[in-house]
């Protein structure tokens, strides 16, 4: 059996797993649906979807950068 410091030990990791995945997918999703709705709004093929998309990525991997060089004594 897992005593309790283990299994809270474990939430811990499986909290910041959830974290880095949701952080890293609303920026991407959020961009696409604005870049679609702006090319829709003005009759553009793509541009706008291609370039929130790249905006999107940069945005999410610099908060998977800050997230994951957080000082880890805040998080025991």
């Amino acid at each position: 059996m897992v005593d309790r410091s283990k299994k809270i030990e474990i939430a811990k990791h499986l909290a910041l797993i959830s974290q880095i995945g949701i952080s890293m997918m609303i920026p991407i999703l959020g961009s696409i649906f604005l870049g679609n709705f702006l090319d829709n709004i003005f009759n553009t093929e793509i541009i706008f979807l291609a370039i929130f998309i790249i905006l999107g990525i940069i945005t999410s991997f610099i908060s998977l950068f800050k997230l994951t060089t957080k000082d880890n004594s805040k998080r025991k």
